[in-house]
């Protein structure tokens, strides 16, 4: 069953829009990643519900619109965090591709999609249970403000960066790899390709994020509703 009235109605999928408009201008042989932020849950009151929290029924439906209007023909696979919004987006979006013929290759569990280290808990006193100051948060883990009660940022670089842009870049099949992650690993990951502090303008809305695709010798990052080549260190 679709849904077109209220993909078409909900301000808050903009983001989703615009990368859904890019790929159909991707060539279909280039491999093409997409990092996005889960969908729409109710607002979190505290820390604890940071990981328990899942989806509303609106946030269920529009991931499955999502999937049903990605523009690819080729396979998916697709990575989440195990947190239950990101986990039951993932789940909606592969129904929804699915539903239109796509194939779904498999919905894997990937542990830097859930987000640094916090080796001291009270560091989650730093960020609002809502994200809503994560970009004021990622530049004070950067420029080393939580010490080592965090995982060291150039740390988390590696690993976010070896399980999505470089894994994308040496792969040969044509897939598109769908990672559903949280606020602060999607911040991250701006922060990291951007090489610049955040502002909060950065924030992206729920099923919002970035794409990456290779073309030649070329990686390119489509984000904010520009594509701009990207160097990884």
């Amino acid at each position: 069953m679709t849904d077109n009235g209220t993909w078409d109605n909900q301000e808050w999928l903009y983001s989703a829009k615009r990368i859904l408009e890019w790929i159909r201008t991707v060539d279909r042989q280039q491999p093409l990643m997409l990092l996005i932020r889960h969908s729409h849950r109710e607002t979190l009151q505290n820390h604890d519900e940071m990981v328990s929290g899942g989806l509303t029924e609106l946030g269920k439906r529009m991931s499955f619109e999502l999937g049903r209007r990605i523009p690819w023909q080729g396979k998916m696979h697709i990575f989440t965090s195990f947190v239950p919004r990101c986990s039951e987006t993932a789940e909606a979006i592969a129904e929804g591709f699915s539903h239109e013929g796509g194939e779904v290759i498999d919905i894997d569990p990937l542990p830097t999609l859930v987000g640094p280290q916090i080796i001291e808990r009270e560091v989650w006193s730093n960020l609002h249970p809502d994200g809503r100051n994560v970009t004021d948060f990622v530049n004070t883990w950067v420029s080393g403000g939580f010490g080592v009660r965090m995982e060291q940022f150039a740390n988390y670089q590696e690993r976010l960066l070896g399980d999505t842009v470089k894994r994308l870049i040496s792969q040969n099949e044509n897939v598109l790899d769908v990672h559903v992650t949280h606020d602060l690993a999607l911040m991250s990951s701006k922060r990291i390709l951007l090489n610049r502090p955040l502002t909060p303008a950065d924030r992206e809305p729920y099923l919002g994020g970035l794409a990456v695709t290779v073309s030649g010798a070329d990686t390119l990052l489509h984000i904010a509703g520009k594509t701009l080549p990207i160097v990884l260190q």
